[in-house]
């Protein structure tokens, strides 16, 4: 049953509905049930989502319209090259939406199939194309206006609270995931589970973070500080698992010291108390950990006290940069760490899908464009605009065909609704307050679907799709003929839609998540190559987003998701350990700037490949010699010594210790 929230919200949208269609009526508009379907399309429960997405529909319609105004013209006496231009125009805007993952995707989406709206229908009228636009425009518009204003004023809900609970939402899968590599069971169920809740969070988080900047509440001007608290949290997952597998390295050949045994627990119960405060003390300890003589042991110990001064530091920072946005303390300031450590936002773009996205709206659109024209249909117009609105709305899906077949179903079961409202109901009501009376029980419950994130699609399409169809205007006038050929245009617009993007654009989630998995493999291989190194946080950034992305899609074919997020922050580890790499060879001797060539030649040729199957002989040799060659002067070479292991530990975690000596110490403290 609907919460008294969805009700109210759903109340307000269908008042904003109605006023903007009394107000579109009132000015004489063409058209003024545009303005009622803009309404429940703008809809949102929070204010900033619906304020972001009102501006960004005013500009795509203003980009939309004047497309068509430019095309209609030029091209009215030359109709198969206007169908050509406007599939064009409609694949190009969506390729360019599903290139930019953020909300104002949305400008370039709506900019696409806006022009079909007002231009197919001025094809039998031309001349009048700029006033159509014009017209369509100012409807959308006051439709915009409406719903945003009484969303806003009228009780708003903020998005501020909401996203605070979600960047609380991080620390519970945060704590367990980090005590259990600190105990050496990073790859345990419990630690599987945290891993993949905070994968999915941070990544589902960022969309809400660029709607920050309309919202009401006091987090509004926090999009920089919490934009920052997500990449803290994105950069400690590959130090989380690094720290994992060497505890689980350490134990497995006797080489946890008491001391070290110490520090990890301590580390531990600092970060269960969920608090800023001692950090300092823990650094220190961990920084005044015994110097080891340079033998396999001692080098896993060094590196693993680095990374958890890494981890410390870095929670450190977390947790007042959290403080901050939910509090409104002081904003703590960490150039040197962000500077080395922290990942910047990075995402992936998939030229490819979006290509057959494209691809598949352009000859959708001139697929019904053809009946059209060799059929000289008169409501021809509208299956070619459903198309493209169609193909636009679930194109960053990886399979749209069945939203699309969803969206054909509850088409159908609106135009059967409306079937009844307009040759039963509608022609005994009076007044605009009756008419407000009658259709209030649909708009509660297409409110209440748009209110909820499992239904606002279907919320929204019915919305939309059952204010175009009524098509209201200034008093009662429905014909039956228009009624069923307006309808049957809409059902083989969105059917036509359906057949194509089953023919070129289903792909399954497995094949999307392989995608990814592949692209990172991609940079692995081309930061190897790279011939000096590679940005460190730009590397972290765009792999911690396609990890974000495969989590949700992998849970969806319920088969490897754990696998392939364990895969991909190995994968990360190399890539990270590859960067230092290309910094420090040019510091060491020559026989291992040699040696780290062929390392790099060796991982490149690997992630080229398949890096799900063992890595060659020949790469643990180079990696070896290498580190034997630095063995001599370990105090020099330290850092490149520490990097060299990580590879080491990443891609050969189950062979036994390489064989070299030396009476050098390395230093772990600072």
């Amino acid at each position: 049953m609907p919460k008294p929230d969805e009700l109210l919200f759903a109340l307000k949208t269908f008042t904003g509905a109605m006023l903007a269609f009394y107000i579109s009526c009132w000015l004489g508009l063409d058209n003024p049930y545009w303005s009622m379907a803009t309404a429940f399309i703008v809809a949102n429960p929070f204010a900033g989502a619906m304020r972001s997405k009102a501006v960004y529909r005013f500009f795509g319609t203003l980009i939309g319209g004047t497309a068509a105004v430019v095309m209609v013209p030029a091209l009215v006496d030359a109709p198969v090259l206007l169908c050509i231009a406007m599939a064009l125009w409609v694949g190009l805007c969506l390729y360019i939406a599903l290139m930019d993952r953020s909300p104002r995707a949305y400008t370039f989406m709506l900019s696409g199939y806006t022009a079909g709206i007002i231009g197919f229908p001025s094809v039998t009228d031309p001349g009048h194309v700029f006033q159509t636009a014009l017209t369509r425009c100012e409807e959308i518009t006051l439709g915009i206006v409406c719903t945003t204003m009484i969303g806003t004023l009228i009780l708003p809900r903020s998005l501020g609270p909401v996203l605070a609970r979600r960047i609380s939402s991080w620390v519970q899968p945060g704590v367990e995931w980090a005590s259990a590599a600190l105990a050496g069971d990073g790859e345990s169920q419990p630690a599987r589970d945290a891993r993949r809740r905070l994968a999915v969070e941070a990544t589902d988080t960022a969309m809400m973070v660029s709607q920050l900047a309309y919202d009401i509440s006091h987090m509004q001007s926090a999009v920089r500080q919490v934009t920052r608290l997500r990449m803290y949290v994105i950069s400690l997952m590959p130090i989380l698992s690094s720290i994992g597998q060497r505890v689980a390295e350490l134990r497995r050949i006797g080489g946890l010291t008491p001391t070290l045994q110490v520090v990890l627990a301590r580390t531990d119960e600092w970060i269960k108390a969920g608090k800023a405060e001692g950090a300092d003390p823990l650094l220190h300890e961990i920084q005044a950990l015994d110097h080891e003589p340079p033998d396999w042991t001692g080098l896993l110990r060094a590196s693993l006290a680095v990374r958890l001064e890494e981890l410390v530091r870095i929670v450190h920072q977390s947790r007042q940069l959290r403080r901050h946005v939910t509090d409104g303390t002081p904003a703590p300031e960490s150039p040197a760490l962000e500077a080395e450590y922290i990942a910047i936002t990075r995402e992936n773009r998939d030229h490819k899908l979006a290509f057959l996205s494209a691809l598949s709206a352009t000859l959708s659109i001139l697929l019904v464009c053809a009946i059209w024209i060799e059929t000289a249909w008169a409501y021809g117009a509208g299956a070619a605009i459903m198309v493209a609105v169609a193909c636009s709305f679930f194109a960053a899906q990886d399979d749209p065909a069945p939203a699309i077949a969803q969206m054909l179903r509850n088409s159908a079961s609106v135009v059967a609704g409306i079937f009844v409202y307009d040759f039963a109901i509608l022609p005994k009501i009076v007044g605009f307050d009756g008419l407000y009376l009658v259709l209030l029980p649909a708009g509660l419950i297409i409110g209440v679907l748009v209110s909820r994130p499992a239904t606002f699609g279907t919320g929204m399409v019915i919305g939309a799709v059952g204010a175009t169809q009524m098509a209201l205007s200034n008093g009662y006038d429905i014909n039956f003929v228009k009624f069923a050929d307006s309808s049957f245009s809409l059902l083989v617009g969105l059917g036509s839609a359906l057949i194509i993007t089953r023919i070129i654009r289903s792909v399954g989630a497995a094949w999307s998540a392989d995608r990814l998995m592949r692209a990172n493999w991609r940079d692995v291989a081309a930061a190897a190559e790279a011939g000096t190194a590679p940005d460190r946080a730009a590397l972290t950034g765009i792999m911690m987003d396609r990890l974000g992305l495969m989590m949700p899609r992998l849970a969806a074919v319920a088969s490897g998701a754990d696998s392939a997020a364990a895969g991909t922050l190995l994968d990360l580890r190399v890539g990270l350990n590859i960067v230092g790499l290309h910094r420090e060879q040019w510091r060491l001797p020559l026989a291992a700037r040699e040696g780290s060539q062929r390392i790099f030649r060796c991982v490149a040729t690997y992630y080229r490949g398949n890096p799900r199957q063992p890595a060659s002989q020949n790469l643990i040799a180079a990696l070896d010699e290498t580190m034997g060659a630095l063995m001599n002067d370990a105090l020099a070479y330290r850092a490149a010594l520490m990097i060299l292991s990580g590879l080491r530990s990443a891609l050969y975690p189950d062979a036994p210790p390489p064989e070299f000596v030396s009476a050098t110490p390395i230093l772990v403290a600072s």
